[in-house]
């Protein structure tokens, strides 16, 4: 009779990012991720501690994604402004992809070696610009912030309400009437809310050397990214801890 396959903590940690994504994370548990797997339960725990150490192992798969999509999206560029655009489009298309882990990733310390090498080797490239580092760690702290409250407005579940309460709200209605009927950040949105905290950016914390002239962007990063296929969720040693 032939041997299982081994078991590997990649295989575990990618199964368990899909339960999230297809089920929600109600679903993700030791149990269910032994289930979908096709292993005992007792298995997984030569991996993980428990399912807290688990859900840190999704977090820092999802923070190895981000990274690996900046790293390849920003390595022929050699302007900040080009490359916090692509931090904020991959952080956010990310999210997007994997609406639950967002509220899991924000629940938990930063701890990771993928988010901490992530925030590390940014800081890093603004520093080598000429960059002050409390310029550059704000600079930085706002891109993630809209970056990941965009893709939390995207994955919202949208505006639900009958007529009669609009019509308690004329305002409201009439902006549901418009171009946001659903009241979510979209794609055009995010472009020009980006810009913006670019151009604030520029003004305020950028050192005088580094405020071009002109608005600088990522030629077609937008585009690439969003039909780009993601990374591996794992980028170093997959089955160490």
């Amino acid at each position: 009779m032939p041997r299982p396959p081994r078991l590997s903590r990649t295989a575990a940690v990618t199964t368990a990012l899909r339960i999230l994504d297809e089920e929600g994370p109600g679903a993700l548990s030791m149990r269910r991720l032994a289930q979908r797997l096709d292993v005992t339960s007792p298995s997984l725990y030569k991996h993980f501690r428990d399912l807290d150490d688990l859900l840190d192992a999704v977090a820092d798969a999802v923070a190895r994604r981000i990274n690996a999509a900046i790293t390849r999206e920003t390595e022929h560029l050699d302007a900040w402004r080009a490359e916090l655009s692509v931090v904020a489009r991959c952080y956010c298309l990310t999210f997007r992809r994997h609406p639950h882990t967002l509220a899991l990733v924000m629940r938990r310390p930063l701890r990771s070696r993928a988010s901490l090498a992530g925030i590390d080797d940014m800081l890093a490239v603004l520093l080598g610009r000429g960059w002050g580092l409390p310029e550059a760690t704000r600079a930085l702290l706002l891109v993630e912030s809209y970056a990941m409250g965009a893709a939390f407005t995207a994955a919202s579940a949208g505006f639900a309400a009958d007529s009669a309460e609009l019509a308690r709200h004329p305002a409201l209605s009439a902006a549901l009437s418009g171009s946001h009927p659903d009241l979510r950040l979209g794609t055009d949105d995010f472009e020009h809310g980006l810009t913006m905290l670019l151009d604030g950016i520029a003004r305020d914390l950028a050192p005088k050397a580094a405020r071009e002239t002109a608005r600088e962007t990522a030629p077609d990063a937008g585009t690439a990214l969003e039909t780009a296929p993601e990374a591996a969720p794992d980028t170093a040693p997959a089955d160490g801890p």
